[in-house]
């Protein structure tokens, strides 16, 4: 027997093996696999090859007479070189196509919490989102005084969808001296983002160009820096419950729900993300955040309308995942952001 048959015969016992693990969840036997592969072969003769593997590095067993179980080294080969694509599910279409639908009129962060709401749902894994950090072109931008010493700032982008933010203003400001900021601001608009207009304008405000007082110079700053400020690098995590209840896969759930609260090493990870080509599978120790977790990670860039990449989204879960099937789902969701923001 040639040593290409032999190879091919290591990879199709390997894959079925993985493939029943993450439907069963339990360590996979010998005699299990005879029965599903494609090219009948005897027990001991599949008990030799994944012995083998063993050896590899790919599979491990806690017993010396149990079945085994991928490595995170295993997992690793499986994602690079094993994964078949598959198409995503027309309910699944539907539902994250609802948020397209009724983008309009809503703010940037409550598009946000609904992709990761629904991405959670239908992964059934934890989801995230960094939201924007670079903006999509304004079409209108307004001030609403609220109270004495505040206001929010509207601001509406090319798509339709709207973001509010509040902001502190002096306590003397009048609804038309907001009135004046605003027409300022929109007068500048010409389809720019909401970083190229507060670098275009910054020059003519310090020199008080244009009538601009004092006054107004200061409502514009903090309309258009607080703003811009405010979404740096926020994470959105949805779902933490779903990794509760697979406790059983996660080797230290407490350690991973801190590290998801505290958010620090999920920025790091999503910022590199945003700059990388593609999707991005994390697995186990590969990172830190999952180093004595047996999790993994699936996250992919976003861009917005502009074809700036400004976000990334992704899910977190045990490392027996379906991962062909949510690679499907975070690729199609972070296409579908492309169209909103």
């Amino acid at each position: 027997m040639s040593k290409v048959d032999i190879s091919k015969r290591y990879v199709e016992i390997f894959k079925k093996l993985v493939e029943l693990y993450v439907e069963t969840g339990e360590a996979v036997g010998s005699r299990s696999l005879s029965k599903v592969l494609p090219n009948p072969l005897s027990p001991a003769t599949i008990r030799n090859v994944m012995a083998d593997l063993e050896e590899f590095g790919v599979l491990y067993s806690e017993h010396s007479s149990s079945g085994r179980r991928p490595t995170e080294k295993g997992w690793r080969f499986f994602v690079n070189t094993l994964i078949e694509t598959t198409d995503i599910l027309d309910i699944e279409k539907e539902a994250l196509s609802d948020i397209a639908k009724n983008a309009i009129g809503e703010s940037i962060e409550s598009i946000m919490e609904k992709a990761t709401d629904v991405l959670s749902a239908l992964s059934n894994c934890a989801s995230l989102i960094m939201i924007p950090t670079v903006n999509s072109s304004v079409k209108y931008i307004d001030f609403v005084l609220l109270s004495p010493g505040r206001a929010i700032v509207v601001i509406v982008n090319e798509n339709g969808v709207v973001e509010n933010r509040l902001i502190e203003i002096p306590a003397d400001v009048s609804w038309n001296e907001l009135s004046k900021a605003s027409k300022y601001i929109n007068s500048k608009l010409r389809g720019a983002t909401l970083e190229e207009i507060r670098n275009d304008i910054q020059d003519e405000v310090n020199i008080q160009k244009d009538g601009i007082d004092k006054l107004t110079k200061d409502i514009i700053e903090k309309g258009i820096g607080f703003t811009i400020h405010e979404n740096s690098n926020h994470v959105i995590i949805k779902g933490q419950s779903t990794l509760v209840e697979k406790s059983n896969e996660i080797s230290d759930l407490k350690d991973l729900l801190k590290k998801l609260d505290e958010k620090k090493t999920l920025k790091k990870i999503l910022d590199k993300s945003i700059t990388a080509q593609g999707i991005q599978i994390f697995i186990g120790a590969e990172t830190k955040m999952f180093e004595m977790t047996g999790c993994s990670m699936i996250v992919s860039p976003y861009q917005n309308a502009k074809k700036n990449l400004v976000g990334a989204i992704g899910i977190i879960g045990p490392s027996r995942m379906r991962y062909s099937r949510i690679i499907t789902l975070v690729d199609y969701t972070a296409k579908l952001l492309g169209s909103i923001v």
